[in-house]
């Protein structure tokens, strides 16, 4: 495991593409690029993790300042969590998510939130195990933006 490097952005994207795909949705590169400059704009951590050379899964995450939250303390905010599905459950997921959380409390954060879909059961298994605990729910509704029409 290691930092984010520059040149690993298109190894990078491709992860961010099959997660991205898992949720059904079309996005293109340029989209997915913009989850790396958020992290990286904010000040965040981008951690990736290496099979012989190939980049089999990455973090991303940042902290949100006391300005844009309510509570007035620090919290982190875990962008993306990914990992190829060819080198699942070897525990790469968990060590990323566990060094991403260390990282963003050596940074100040209080709390760390993050959105899953709840059908995505591997993921919310391994968040609960880790101590993440349901707090929101996010809803979403999609409107023919052409139409300006629900």
């Amino acid at each position: 495991m290691r930092n984010y490097r520059i040149q690993d952005k298109d190894a990078v994207v491709n992860l961010l593409a099959q997660l991205v795909a898992t949720e059904g949705k079309p996005v293109k590169p340029r989209v997915l690029k913009l989850f790396l400059t958020k992290v990286r704009k904010n000040g965040g951590v981008i951690l990736v993790s290496e099979v012989d050379g190939k980049i089999v899964g990455t973090v991303g995450g940042y902290i949100v300042k006391p300005s844009s939250n309510v509570d007035g303390e620090h919290f982190g905010f875990i962008e993306f969590l990914v990992v190829d599905p060819n080198y699942r459950r070897r525990g790469i997921g968990k060590a990323l998510l566990k060094e991403l959380i260390t990282r963003l409390a050596l940074k100040g954060a209080y709390e760390i939130c993050l959105e899953v879909d709840p059908k995505n059961e591997a993921a919310v298994k391994l968040y609960t195990q880790l101590g993440f605990t349901t707090s929101h729910i996010v809803m979403q509704l999609t409107v023919n933006s052409s139409a300006g029409k629900i």
